[in-house]
Formats: C-alpha cells, structure tokens, sequence
C-alpha cells in the first residue's frame, strides 16, 4: 500500500503509516494482548480489546485506510483475572460495511487494522476459519493460526477449550501464552483477524456446571466457575451462548454444551427461537464444543446424547446443513444425517477440536455415521458466496486433509 511501512515487532507484523512511528530513541507500546471480535452488527461495529501493565487511558484512535484525520474513542476498563493486567474495550459503531479501517492506542503505538464485513455475498465470497480446542501447546496453535492467516479468512470462530486454564488462578500463563499466540492471526498487511469464542469444558472450574452441587444459573454463579471466558470475551458475554448475525447471509451460533449453562431448559428454548428466526438465511452454522456424533469418545455419552435429543431435531427442522463440533481432538466429516441415519437431505457434522491440541487416534472412527477421519491438528477453511459453500481442511503444515463438498 502507497503510504506505509511494514515493520517487524517481536513476531508481530505492525503497519505504521509513514511518519506515525514513535520519535527516535522512544519505545512503541505494543499490547501484550490483544482481541477483535463483535458484540453487534459485522457490517458497521468492531469490538477492540487491547490489555496493558502500565496505566493508560482506554483510548483509541481509528480512521479509514487512506484518510488522514483521526477519529477517537473512549471505552472501559476491567480488570484481567488473577492478573495484573488490565483489560481495555472500546466498542467502535457506525463504520462503512466493506471497508478497512486503521487503528492505535496512542502516539507511542504501533498502528495496526481491521475490515468490516461486507453487505453481501454475491459479489465476493465471505471466508472464516473453524474449530475448537486451540492451545495445549503454543507452538502447535501458533502454527494453525498462521494457515488460518494466510487464507486470509475475515474471521475465526472457536468452538470452545480455548487456553486449557481450566478457570484456575494458578494456570493464568495458559491465557498469557494464548494471546502471545494471537499474534499470529495478524495478516501479512497488518490486519487482526477477529474471533467469535464459545465456550468449553477447558474453561470452567471442573468442566461442567453439574459438577458444583450450589450452582445457580445466574451471571454470578457463571462468572465464578469461568473467571476468564467472561471477562476476555465480549461476545457471546451473558448467559455464555449467543448468535452473531452477518447481514441476511450467516449465522453464526456458538450454544454452551452443559458447562456454563444446562443444555435443556432455558438454552433449548432459546435454540429453538433463534433458529426458526433464521430459516431464511442461507447460511447457518452451529459451532459447540461437545459433538453429537463423537470420533474419539463414546456415542453414549451423557453431554453428546442430550445434544442430539435436544438440539439435533431443531437443526433438522430449521434447514442447517453444516454443523461444527469440537472436544476429541480428531479430524472428522460424517455422512449426512437426518433421523439418526444416513440421508442424502441430512446434516453433515465436521470437526472435532484439533487446532492446537495433541491429536487422539480416534475410538469412534469406526461409528456408522463417520465418513472421514485424521488424527491431525487443522482448521477449517469456510468460503461462502451468494448460495454456495466449500470447506477445505487444512493442516498445521499447509496440506489440504480434506474437502466438502468435493
């Protein structure tokens, strides 16, 4: 681009336009953490935070790429669990659809960038990243990330068991170590590629929400068994399930598979609405941590068999085709499922949570509705455009492990 200067930061590609780099002898700030994602509308709002150690004003300045003035905005702070890091949130509203935007925190920072989603799909494709299960080891997250990245996907969105720190004080650097990984989900030209999280067994204090005999299915009780979901992520924020509109082509579902909330009751019905709203859209995707069609664990299992009693009939009667599924730490695409069997009109569920985790061979492989399976870590490429979709499954290393449709 005409204007800008692509410097090399510890890792992290920042773009500074000519002659915005801190004076000679100053040391630029540079966030040890940082995170993108949307509480509103993709098309005109962006969700930015950003953490420090030192005190600093919740402050941002951003412009669109190419124009000269800056425009500011002041957000919240709060503090970063068990940490002494503070976290800093500005919401950013009434942006152009489409259109990139460049952003910094300061005089003394590195200047960095963010696009809004376009209005529609029939002119271009839409393309994110999917899966779940993204750090046991930070090399291993860092290395899919960087495929992620240079797809150049407009998003990504996890489907829960994110830094493994189980909620625990004493696993803070699980969560330090995951966002020196985010680093990676920066693009070559200085874009941060925004996150859409749920929510897993990995981060809440003994996975589930049944393993507390008090809980109470309150702000409060889900706040004190998964401390860091809730205050690193502004989206889905309370009661930890949410749906995140794109336009009237996507959805993008992120439900809690009994860890925060109880899959029956209250969440069911909330299901239920949500997906009958949405009937229209051409494309809908769940994406939930617990499968309803395991490749690793056992299809009894209590969590799986509730999902496909209460959740797999609504995504039947509401015209899903494609759900995403996590927690075996396995590649998986079943066959088309309607009913319980094989169909050509049925869902087909991809997974299942390997994109930065040690990889498990599989004990379900072998089930009536698995079609293809890997042990391998990956993320799922999704392309969508006008009414049209492909994913393409591509390995840590670059390979292509799969494709569907093919």
């Amino acid at each position: 681009m005409r204007g800008m200067k692509y410097v090399v930061l510890a890792g992290l590609v920042s773009v500074f336009a000519l002659g915005s780099l801190p004076a000679q002898g100053e040391e630029s700030f540079e966030p040890p953490g940082m995170l993108l994602t949307w509480q509103q509308d993709p098309l005109t709002t962006m969700t930015i935070d950003w953490h420090s150690y030192e005190e600093r004003d919740s402050v941002l300045q951003y412009r669109p790429d190419g124009e000269e003035d800056w425009e500011e905005a002041e957000g919240e702070s709060f503090p970063f669990p068990f940490s002494e890091r503070t976290i800093h949130r500005v919401e950013l509203t009434g942006l152009e659809p489409g259109t990139r935007y460049d952003f910094h925190f300061g005089e003394d920072s590195a200047q960095y960038a963010f696009r809004t989603m376009p209005e529609s799909i029939h002119d271009a494709p839409v393309r994110f990243a999917v899966g779940g299960d993204t750090r046991h080891n930070q090399e291993w997250m860092e290395n899919t990330n960087e495929q992620a990245a240079k797809y150049d996907v407009d998003f990504v969105t996890w489907g829960g068991d994110l830094a493994y720190a189980d909620g625990r004080e004493d696993r803070l650097y699980r969560w330090e170590e995951w966002f020196e990984a985010m680093e990676q989900l920066i693009t070559e030209d200085g874009r941060v590629i925004p996150v859409l999280a749920g929510i897993g067994n990995h981060e809440v204090v003994n996975g589930y929400y049944y393993n507390h005999d008090d809980y109470e299915q309150t702000d409060e009780w889900r706040e004190q068994i998964a401390p860091y979901f809730y205050a690193l992520f502004a989206f889905p924020g309370q009661p930890g399930y949410g749906v995140m509109d794109f336009g009237d082509y996507l959805s993008i579902i992120l439900p809690d598979t009994d860890h925060s909330n109880p899959i029956e009751g209250e969440q069911t019905e909330w299901l239920a609405e949500v997906l009958e709203e949405r009937r229209n859209v051409p494309h809908v995707f769940p994406n939930y941590h617990v499968p309803a069609y395991p490749s690793h664990r056992s299809y009894d299992g209590g969590v799986s068999t509730r999902v496909r009693e209460n959740w797999v009939p609504l995504f039947e009667a509401n015209n899903v085709q494609v759900a995403f599924e996590n927690h075996d730490h396995t590649y998986k695409r079943t066959y088309p499922i309607r009913d319980g069997e094989i169909s050509d009109d049925g869902i087909v569920y991809l997974g299942d949570g390997a994109w930065g985790v040690g990889t498990r061979s599989g004990d379900s492989q072998d089930e009536w509705y698995i079609d293809q399976f890997a042990s391998e870590r990956h993320a799922i490429i999704a392309t969508i455009h006008g009414g049209h979709r492909k994913f393409v499954m591509v390995s840590e290393h670059g390979d292509i492990i799969d494709e569907y449709p093919q």
